[in-house]
């Protein structure tokens, strides 16, 4: 599984799930929304490449395009949450250790 929550301050503002509609979470969700949608070039990590608004159906080209937006000028973390996480901390834990800020 692959997930990121993006958080402004300690506000949820959005969950992405790989295979999952994202989730948005009030004004702050919206945001992000217009942020992403508004990234037309977007840099794959782990290949790379740069694509002129790429398609989604794979899970790094999915990750790239979230990375890719920008969140942290916005004033967003990006926080990935790792397979097995969600057990070890409960249903709805986030571990606040391993952060990433796009």
């Amino acid at each position: 599984m692959m997930r990121f929550d993006i958080y402004k301050g300690d506000e949820l503002a959005a969950t992405f799930v790989y295979g999952n509609a994202p989730r948005y979470y009030g004004a702050t969700g919206e945001e992000i929304a217009a942020l992403i949608a508004g990234t037309a070039i977007v840099y794959n990590f782990w290949t790379r490449e740069t694509e002129l608004a790429p398609m989604s159906e794979r899970a790094d080209w999915w990750a790239a395009r979230i990375i890719s937006a920008p969140l942290s000028r916005a004033g967003f973390i990006l926080r990935p949450i790792f397979r097995g996480d969600e057990a070890a901390l409960g249903s709805y834990g986030v571990d606040r250790t391993r952060c990433l800020a796009t």
